[in-house]
C-alpha cells in the first residue's frame, strides 16, 4: 500500500468490505434463525433446506447478468439497486406463512444478492493492478466472515428478546445506509474519482495489462471467454470449495443445536469460532496468492494456497465430525473452514487474470457455480442428515472439498486469447 500517491483504492476496498458484511449478515440470519423457524412451522430438516435452497436459485439465476451490467455499466450502480431489492426481501421473510410463499420470497431475495459479488469484483478488477488483487479481494471478502460472526450472536440475542421474525425486521435496514454511503464517497473508477492522483490512477492502470498485453490488445468476446477450457475448471472447483462452505454456513448452527446438543446461546457462540478464525485467513489467503504469483507465475501462484486450502479444510472436517468433545470438535471445524476461506483470495484474482476487463463476467460464470453449491449443500445436507445422520453429511463435504482441489489442479490461469486465435495457433 503505497501511500506516497495515494491510496484511494483502498478506501474502495474498505467500503466494499462493508457492503460483503452487510450482504451475509442478511444472507446468514436465515441460518441462526433456523432452529425457531423450524419448530414455529414444524419444518423437517428437508423443508428447511428446501427453504435454505430457494434463496440460492434466485441468487443463480442473475449473476452471470450482474457481470456483464457491471461490466457494462458500472459495478457501484449494479450493487446499489440489488442492495435495495434484497434488504426488501429480507424484511418480507417472516410474512412467508406457506412453505410455497416462503421460497418465492427466499427465490427474490437471492435475485437481489446475486448481482453484488461479481458487480463488487468488476469494481476492484478496475481499482486494482494485478499484483495486488489477491490482498484487494481478500481483504473485501473478509467481510463474509464479519457479516457471518455478527449475525449469529446478534441473532440469537434478538430471538430470544423478540423473536426470530424481529431479526429479518432489523437487519432489512442496514444495507440502505451502506447505499447512501457509496452513492456519496464510491465511484466505479478510479479515473472518476475527484480527489485522485494522477500518479495512482498511473500505478493502478501499469499493471492490469491495458493494453500492452497482446491478450488484452484485441477485444474478447463472450464466445472468447466461455470456450476456454480454464475458466471452466476453476468454475467447476469452485463449486466445489463453495458446496463445502454453504454447508458450513447453512448448516452449523443446526448441527451444533441438534447434532450436538448444545443450547442456542452456546451455539451461537460456536458457530462464530470458524468466521472469527476466516476473518483473518482471508486477507491472509489474498497476500498469499499476490506472493505466490510474484514467485511462481500467476498460474501456479494463484492456484497454490486454494490447492492446499481445499485439501486441508476437507480432512479436518472429518477429524471434527469425529471429535468428542465439545471443544475439539469446534476447534477442527473453525480450522476447516479457516482454511477453505484461506482459498477465496486466490480464486477471486483468477478471473483479473484471464481478462481484467471482463472480470465481472467471469466471477459471474465463478459465482454461479458457487451458487450451485449453495442450491445443493442445505438441500443434499437435509436429505442426507434425515436419512443418515449429520457425520455422512460432513463427510460428503469434505470428499468434494477435496475432488475440487483436484479439478483446479487443470486448470491453466493465464490472460485468456482470442479464439481466433487459438485456432490460428494450433493450424500452424
Amino acid at each position: 500500500m503505497n501511500a506516497s500517491f495515494g491510496n484511494k483504492r483502498w478506501m474502495i476496498i474498505i467500503m466494499l468490505t462493508l457492503c460483503y458484511t452487510i450482504l451475509y449478515m442478511d444472507r446468514s440470519c436465515m441460518s441462526m434463525s433456523g432452529p425457531a423457524m423450524m419448530k414455529h412451522f414444524n419444518w423437517s430438516a428437508t423443508e428447511f433446506g428446501l427453504v435454505s435452497t430457494a434463496f440460492f436459485i434466485g441468487y443463480a439465476c442473475t449473476q452471470i447478468p450482474g457481470g456483464w451490467l457491471a461490466d457494462r455499466f458500472g459495478g457501484g450502480k449494479v450493487t446499489m439497486i440489488g442492495a435495495l431489492w434484497w434488504s426488501l426481501f429480507v424484511f418480507l421473510t417472516p410474512f412467508g406463512s406457506t412453505l410455497g410463499l416462503m421460497v418465492v420470497i427466499r427465490i427474490a431475495m437471492g435475485w437481489g444478492e446475486g448481482v453484488s459479488l461479481p458487480a463488487m469484483t468488476s469494481i476492484i478488477a478496475q481499482w486494482m493492478p494485478k499484483k495486488e488483487s489477491g490482498l484487494a479481494q481478500g481483504l473485501s471478502l473478509m467481510g463474509v466472515a464479519l457479516g457471518i460472526a455478527a449475525a449469529m450472536p446478534l441473532s440469537a440475542w434478538i430471538i430470544k428478546n423478540w423473536g426470530w421474525q424481529t431479526v429479518f425486521y432489523s437487519f432489512a435496514f442496514i444495507a440502505p445506509v451502506w447505499v447512501v454511503i457509496w452513492w456519496k464517497y464510491g465511484k466505479d473508477k478510479p479515473e472518476q474519482y475527484p480527489t485522485i492522483t494522477k500518479e495512482e490512477i498511473a500505478y493502478i492502470r501499469s499493471d492490469q495489462g491495458r493494453p500492452t498485453e497482446s491478450a488484452e490488445a484485441v477485444p474478447l468476446t463472450s464466445k472468447d471467454i466461455f470456450s476456454t477450457p480454464s475458466v471452466w475448471t476453476g468454475a467447476i472447483s469452485f463449486f466445489c470449495t463453495n458446496y463445502l462452505f454453504y454447508l458450513f454456513m447453512t448448516w452449523l448452527p443446526a448441527y451444533f443445536v441438534r447434532g450436538r446438543g448444545f443450547e442456542m446461546g452456546t451455539s451461537a457462540i460456536y458457530t462464530m469460532m470458524p468466521y472469527i478464525v476466516a476473518t483473518f485467513t482471508y486477507p491472509i489467503g489474498g497476500w498469499l496468492a499476490d506472493r505466490a504469483a510474484e514467485k511462481f507465475g500467476h498460474n501456479m501462484g494463484r492456484k497454490l494456497f486454494p490447492l492446499l486450502g481445499m485439501v486441508g479444510a476437507g480432512i479436518l472436517l472429518v477429524f471434527g465430525s469425529q471429535a468428542t468433545s465439545a471443544t475439539s470438535a469446534v476447534a477442527l471445524i473453525s480450522a476447516s473452514n479457516g482454511v477453505l476461506c484461506l482459498t477465496m483470495g486466490g480464486y477471486y484474482s483468477m478471473p483479473i487474470v484471464f481478462s481484467p476487463t471482463n472480470a465481472g463476467k467471469i466471477v459471474g460464470l465463478y459465482a454461479t457455480c458457487a451458487t450451485i453449491g449453495g442450491i445443493t449443500a442445505p438441500l443434499l445436507t437435509g436429505i442426507v442428515v434425515d436419512a443418515y445422520g449429520y457425520n455422512y453429511a460432513l463427510y460428503l463435504g469434505a470428499g468434494l472439498s477435496i475432488l475440487g482441489a483436484l479439478i483446479l489442479l487443470t486448470s491453466q490461469v493465464k490472460p485468456i486469447v482470442p479464439k481466433a486465435n487459438r485456432l490460428n495457433s494450433m493450424k500452424a
